[in-house]
């Protein structure tokens, strides 16, 4: 465990009101419930050290899982207000909320991804089951008939390229749709080549902006009560 996780504190005061941060920066630790968002051009804003004005948007993966995964709920909605989205707060089940229509399977190794993507793809009216890696998606993909599939290109076991072929290769997945998200193609003029690639029927290229998703889910989808 780096120093910068171990000096994250996740005690939450008795009132849910204090979330006691460790800076890696100035080695200070600070409220980042009662501090304010950097002002960093990002879809995934962080909170600024009062003690040397740093923020931890260069901090790694590891660092912001455990921040968001321990943070209270009103700095969720906080977070979610930035973003212009209603929180959606309720814990997914083990595989996510599969009751509801349209539904969507995420797919992403990243368990801060597919957490985020969860609660806004609640929030704009889908149902959502969630995968680790792409032979899990494929077995809820069996499981559950999914209208639309969003996965990771890069994920363990078996990664979002053969996973998209064993789908569209498969009779009862074939007709999915299936939308993949890659940090490695920035080029619309890649589209082609990727869609080929992949037999993928749409890419969503990271940092992907939540507005945009918004728009391609309902490119492909009508959710229920819209």
């Amino acid at each position: 465990m780096s120093q910068a996780i171990a000096g994250l504190a996740t005690e939450i005061s008795a009132k849910g009101g204090a979330y006691d941060v460790f800076c890696t920066h100035c080695g200070s630790v600070y409220d980042a419930a009662a501090s304010d968002w950097c002002t960093c051009i990002t879809d995934n804003p962080t909170f600024v050290c009062p003690h040397c004005g740093t923020c931890f948007c260069s901090e790694g993966p590891e660092f912001r899982r455990t921040f968001w995964e321990s943070a209270p709920e009103e700095l969720l909605r906080r977070r979610f207000a930035k973003r212009g989205f209603r929180s959606t707060l309720e814990p997914p089940m083990e595989e996510g909320n599969p009751l509801r229509r349209p539904l969507i399977l995420v797919a992403d190794d990243e368990l801060d991804t597919r957490l985020v993507a969860y609660r806004v793809l609640v929030a704009l009216g889908y149902g959502v089951v969630l995968a680790k890696n792409g032979m899990e998606a494929i077995h809820l993909a069996r499981k559950y008939r999914p209208d639309l599939v969003l996965t990771d290109q890069m994920m363990p076991v078996l990664d979002g390229k053969h996973m998209c072929k064993r789908l569209k290769e498969d009779p009862e997945t074939r007709d999915i749709p299936i939308i993949l998200m890659t940090g490695l193609y920035k080029r619309e003029s890649q589209r082609i080549e990727v869609l080929r690639e992949f037999k993928a029927d749409d890419f969503l290229t990271k940092p992907i902006p939540f507005e945009r998703l918004g728009e391609v889910m309902e490119g492909w989808l009508t959710p229920v009560g819209r």
